[in-house]
């Protein structure tokens, strides 16, 4: 699972993508989920996106588009929500904690979880989007019935009897 700190992000975007619009943040936070859903989209991974409460008041969390939009409670912020969530998993060593503030990734990374630098996790998807959606392989873990004739004589000459 991808924990994305919000704003740090969404700062680290408005720096490496001009798009993006600099002074209407909902907006600007509106296009950033686009961004996760298209990325979660192509790559299968569950995402968080959390923010701090605006102006101090409880938000409710919502779902965008497969993703999950999550404010940080009152008298809170999103450092100490995303912290709280890596602290309560189950398996915090599979959660990948996206931001660049370096308190909070030592914080993530003692409470077990991994952190991926905002500007690696945005190469990271627009990487992503340039290789585009690959069409799920239903068969990918499939074992196959037999091996056709071509490998059946590679293994007889390889590891036949008379070796």
């Amino acid at each position: 699972m991808l924990i994305i700190d919000g704003y740090n992000f969404l700062y680290a975007m408005l720096g490496m993508e001009h798009s993006l619009p600099i002074k209407d943040f909902e907006a600007a936070r509106t296009k950033l989920q686009e961004h996760l859903s298209r990325y979660q989209n192509i790559t299968h991974e569950p995402i968080k996106v959390v923010y701090d409460a605006k102006g101090g008041a409880q938000v409710p969390n919502e779902r965008y588009a497969g993703i999950d939009v999550v404010y940080a409670p009152p008298n809170s912020d999103a450092d100490d929500h995303i912290v709280r969530c890596v602290e309560g998993a189950s398996r915090p060593g599979e959660i990948i904690v996206v931001s660049s503030d370096r308190e909070l990734a030592e914080r993530v990374k003692e409470a077990g979880g991994r952190v991926m630098g905002s500007g690696v996790f945005y190469q990271r998807m627009k990487d992503a989007f340039e290789r585009g959606a690959d069409p799920p392989d239903d068969r990918a873990h499939e074992k196959p019935t037999r091996p056709d004739p071509e490998e059946m004589n590679y293994f007889l000459r390889e590891f036949g009897e008379d070796k």
